[in-house]
Order: C-alpha cells, then sequence, then structure tokens
C-alpha cells in the first residue's frame, strides 16, 4: 500500500456575472473560491475575484489554471470533426462565418457534474480549430 495521498484534482467553472448589457465572468473552483488573476479568495468572497469581460477570456485563463494541475503527463490525443451547417438564402464569405462562430459558440466540458476527465488523475481538454475549417458542401 502506498502512502503517497492522492491530490485532489480541481474544479472550475466560468460563472457569469454582471447584466445582460454588461456581461462579466469570473472562474471559482469547487469551494466557491475566486480566481484574483494571482491567487485564490477565501470561500465565497467574489467581490475580490478577477472579473473577464468576455466568457473566452476567463475559459484562456481556466485552461491555463487546468494545465498548471497536469503538467507532465503524457498527452493522448484524438480527433473528432464537427459538421456545421448554414442555412442563408445567399452565401456568407468563410471568413465572416469563421469570425462569427468564434464569438458566438462554446465547446465546454461539464467538469463539476463529470469531472475533469473520464479516470480519476486525468484531464480531458477540447478546443475548435477554426483556422482549419472548409467548405465541403456547396448549397444544395
Amino acid at each position: 500500500m502506498s502512502d503517497k495521498k492522492e491530490k485532489q484534482p480541481i474544479i472550475l467553472s466560468v460563472i457569469s456575472r454582471g447584466t445582460p448589457e454588461f456581461p462579466r465572468f469570473s472562474i471559482s473552483d469547487q469551494y466557491l473560491r475566486y480566481w484574483t488573476g494571482e491567487t485564490w479568495t477565501e470561500a465565497k468572497q467574489e467581490k475580490d475575484a478577477l472579473v473577464y469581460s468576455t466568457s473566452n477570456e476567463a475559459l484562456t485563463d481556466m485552461h491555463k489554471l487546468l494545465m498548471t494541475q497536469y503538467e507532465g503527463l503524457p498527452v493522448y490525443r484524438f480527433k473528432a470533426p464537427i459538421y456545421i451547417e448554414l442555412f442563408a438564402e445567399n452565401p456568407v464569405p468563410l471568413r465572416d462565418f469563421k469570425f462569427w462562430l468564434f464569438h458566438a459558440t462554446k465547446l465546454l466540458i461539464d467538469s463539476p457534474r463529470l469531472g475533469n476527465g473520464p479516470i480519476a488523475g486525468s484531464l480531458g481538454t477540447c478546443r475548435i480549430e477554426y483556422g482549419e475549417m472548409e467548405t465541403i458542401d456547396d448549397a444544395r
């Protein structure tokens, strides 16, 4: 039997705050502590949280925070295509569609409900590479 204690994984969430007109976001962990940009607050000290103007900014920092806990582990990579359909009267330039998708879509993992990965001590991440997006069918 090992005396080595398993480190508890950190479960992070992006918390929506602000108003519909001025949405803002913060990062919280499973202990209701908030990220200040340098450290974690005491529990429920939301007023000291770093506030992000977009969810993408918060998600980028959340990813960085998670990666510090899992750095050094082997990485297994997978590819799962996502097919996107656009219904429109007229063609839309691919560049415009990519821009809209980048700002309108979110690809999230429900870590608070399902954990950081499929097995203990693992972290699953995902991203959409809009730079590799291409048209595969013309309108039918």
